[in-house]
């Protein structure tokens, strides 16, 4: 049982050698001798190791030559289950300002990243784009997944030295491309949203949101029109309103004095709905019997807070997992692949209620 123990040990470090990017597909590997002393195991426990390896197409032993890392024949750089290149990310935008770290772009930058490291069978590097567009002039091959709507001077730098093997997020409103793209589906999400509030009797929906939740506006739009409730201007507060009024509170004041008040609002952020539940709370509206309160990104608060918070789940996790997966699509056919949507869907939690006349 010891022996087998360090048998399978030594099988595991040495797929992590592979998987650090060390070794390249063609490279001879450690002798032997080197495995022995490097991970203080015996010679038939390295002997086992490295026969198993063999067979299974991480390595191929050359007689009197060593033992070389085999590529696989459908895959550049793949080595059994494992990748010999490391994948590249850009660092986004300001990523490191206070505003960022603590805003929803944030949150689903880290989940997105989360979902490619833990689904990519290999090593991930985050760098500034500047190291991405320099290497890449030196080896078109290399592997990258790019968040391109926030790199500043995109299109005059990266468009010039675009690696081969990429795969980009793209986040609405920014256009995207035919290949090669990984999407969330805003729409799908948005809708399902509204159609749960206005089957439980709510037809004055407040919108807050910004010109760039266009997504979000266009689905709250066609649930309005899909179910014959006309669109009232005054339910809607764009950006320069949402500023003007000083958050919360001066958004609740204004609700509160409509003729018709909303009965539900549809916030474009959960960080909003949250800003947006407190000020009820503390003017003594109560969610969800006078208002009902439904937000979008379902982040940890949102499930947690006072009163959890009914949302639209993007699944950024998902997104970044299906790029690893489009990449490697990408590279096994050796050719363009057809952009994937990664669908949204709204989470019912306690903030939406029926609405009483």
């Amino acid at each position: 049982m010891q022996y087998a123990t360090k048998y399978t040990k030594l099988q595991q470090a040495l797929k992590a050698e592979l998987a650090s990017g060390r070794f390249r597909t063609g490279d001879r590997f450690y002798t032997e001798r080197e495995i022995m002393e490097k991970f203080n195991v015996s010679g038939i426990t390295v002997a086992r190791a490295l026969a198993e390896m063999t067979k299974q197409g991480y390595f191929e032993r050359k007689r009197k030559l060593g033992t070389f890392v085999l590529e696989s024949p459908e895959i550049p750089g793949m080595t059994g289950n494992l990748m010999t290149k490391p994948l590249y990310l850009n660092r986004v935008v300001s990523e490191d300002s206070e505003q960022t770290r603590n805003g929803p772009s944030w949150f689903l930058v880290e989940e997105i990243r989360r979902g490619i490291i833990n689904t990519y069978p290999g090593a991930v590097k985050i760098v500034d784009m500047d190291e991405i567009i320099d290497a890449a002039a030196k080896d078109p091959g290399l592997l990258t997944i790019l968040f391109p709507q926030r790199i500043e001077n995109y299109n005059l730098k990266y468009r010039k030295n675009k690696p081969v093997n990429t795969v980009e997020i793209i986040l609405p409103p920014n256009a995207s491309e035919i290949y090669n793209c990984v999407k969330p589906n805003f729409l799908i999400g948005v809708f399902e949203a509204m159609e749960y509030l206005i089957q439980r009797g709510h037809t004055r929906i407040a919108f807050l949101g910004s010109s760039c939740h266009q997504n979000r506006f266009a689905a709250y739009k066609i649930a309005l029109e899909t179910y014959g409730i006309p669109s009232s201007p005054d339910l809607i507060i764009t950006e320069k309103e949402l500023f003007t009024l000083e958050g919360g509170a001066g958004i609740m004041k204004r609700m509160l004095s409509m003729k018709e008040r909303p009965s539900a609002i549809f916030c474009v952020t959960d960080r909003l709905a949250l800003q947006i539940m407190q000020s009820a709370k503390e003017i003594g509206v109560k969610i969800p019997e006078e208002l009902s309160v439904v937000g979008f990104d379902d982040i940890a608060q949102a499930a947690t807070c006072e009163i959890p918070l009914s949302t639209v789940q993007v699944p950024y996790y998902s997104l970044g997992e299906t790029a690893v997966k489009l990449l490697f699509e990408k590279l096994k056919s050796r050719q363009d692949i057809y952009s994937k949507n990664v669908m949204t869907r709204f989470i019912v939690r306690k903030s939406v209620g029926v609405f009483k006349k």
